[in-house]
């Protein structure tokens, strides 16, 4: 696969480097930082509140703290498990080939060193292709059951759109402003201070290689999930962002089809990031689906 086609095939994988300064918690009411060996390498993350387990994973080039407008209110019923995925935000960066199995991988190893024995699995864009993918294997594999799945703006769907490389892995401000315009719906925070807090914040994690691995990786191609949705058999609800312009709300309309028994909610002046954008509106939409009895 050429590198300009790996570029248009894999731009489905982004998720934003969100601001945290914009969207996540202050330092005062951020989670406990917890760390834990998978597979030999240090893996950061959060476990906050009680209930059932409920997984949340970020996408490209994101972070943990990425969820910090939803983790208060579902920590008030759920067992919130929310890792920095390898390769990103404060977890180790071991240089590999990084592909969805690699995450599918780890998340089940995260898992099992927990002893977790079943889970509620949310993920955003990458986040969403991973557990997507993961929902796939777990009859036929020995993974940790899921009880329901949400989707978010997920990627791993084919789709034509093309975005530039540099957007995905932006190394300059301007890159940084048009990847933000492109995340979000409404951008008036989008100050130059702001900007360039973002733009030191994509720096300081480190993470350019892991999402340069991942989108020039060209097995990615074949991981994709156009065949596969009939082989999910949980519960799912899929959420997307009316306006999302990077993964369109096409791809969550196929991904409802495509998923025996699944539900598609959209959110209205909203783009690629509903618990950025949507917050309140995102809690209620997953916290009713948790709560209701499984249909399947």
């Amino acid at each position: 696969m050429s590198h300009k086609k790996a570029c248009k095939s894999l731009a489905v994988v982004l998720l934003l480097i969100l601001a945290t300064c914009c969207f996540s918690q202050t330092a005062s009411t951020r989670p406990e930082e917890k760390t834990i060996a998978v597979f030999g390498q240090t893996i950061h993350y959060w476990d906050v509140g009680s209930g059932p387990v409920l997984v949340l994973l970020h996408g490209l080039g994101s972070r943990k703290e990425d969820w910090g407008t939803v983790i208060g209110p579902l920590s008030q019923k759920y067992r919130l498990l929310v890792p920095d995925q390898v390769g990103f935000g404060q977890s180790d960066k071991p240089p590999m080939d990084y592909k969805i199995q690699t995450y599918v991988d780890f998340l089940n190893e995260f898992l099992r060193v927990l002893k977790i024995d079943r889970m509620n699995l949310a993920g955003e864009s990458l986040g969403g292709w991973i557990a997507a993918s993961y929902a796939t294997e777990v009859s036929v594999a020995h993974l940790v059951p899921i009880d329901k799945l949400v989707l978010v703006d997920a990627a791993g769907l084919n789709q034509d759109k093309p975005v530039p490389y540099e957007e995905l892995n932006p190394s300059s401000l301007e890159a940084m402003r048009a990847l933000m315009k492109d995340v979000f719906y409404n951008t008036s925070w989008l100050t130059d201070e702001r900007l360039r807090q973002l733009f030191a914040g994509k720096l300081s994690v480190r993470d350019g290689y892991t999402v340069h691995s991942i989108l020039t990786n060209p097995n990615l191609a074949s991981e994709r999930l156009d065949k596969k949705l009939s082989e999910i058999r949980v519960p799912t609800l899929v959420l997307w962002g009316k306006q999302d312009t990077l993964v369109p709300v096409n791809s969550g309309e196929r991904y409802a089809a495509g998923i025996p028994g699944a539900k598609l909610v959209t959110f209205d002046q909203c783009g690629h990031v509903p618990p950025g954008e949507k917050p309140a509106e995102f809690v209620a939409a997953v916290s009713e689906f948790l709560a209701s009895r499984a249909v399947q």
